[in-house]
């Protein structure tokens, strides 16, 4: 399924690192929408393309927001990834679905009544400076 193959479009000096991000498509009221539970975005439009470049956007400003704010691992820590490494060679682990179902009402309402599929798909990250 390569068009849930998504990129963020940040620049950075410093050298990006992938993982790999369950993502949940639905539709709701004829509108696709693709949402990352482990970092709590979304994007959405009137068909898959639409809403996977909608959620590029979103995942984009997510990147440029955080790094440079300076709360980058902050805000991963925080929705319950595990960071481990030193910061040159950082890896990050998102949390496991049944953990976010736990914590995230918005995750619950869709399992619960939404027809879904989940995706698995690796995206770039940068390394925090």
């Amino acid at each position: 399924m390569d068009k849930y193959q998504f990129r963020g479009k940040f620049q950075s000096s410093a050298t990006g690192v992938k993982v790999t991000l369950s993502l949940i498509s639905f539709k709701e009221n004829d509108v696709v929408i693709i949402y990352s539970p482990a970092l709590d975005i979304s994007g959405y439009g009137n068909d898959e393309l639409d809403a996977k470049i909608s959620f590029e956007i979103v995942l984009e400003e997510f990147l440029r927001y955080t790094i440079n704010k300076g709360s980058f691992e902050y805000e991963l820590k925080k929705m319950g990834w595990k960071l481990s490494g030193k910061k040159s060679s950082r890896k990050y682990k998102q949390p496991y679905l049944d953990h976010l179902l736990k914590n995230n009402k918005y995750l619950i309402d869709i399992v619960r009544e939404k027809e879904f599929h989940r995706i698995n798909k690796t995206v770039s990250l940068p390394a925090y400076a």
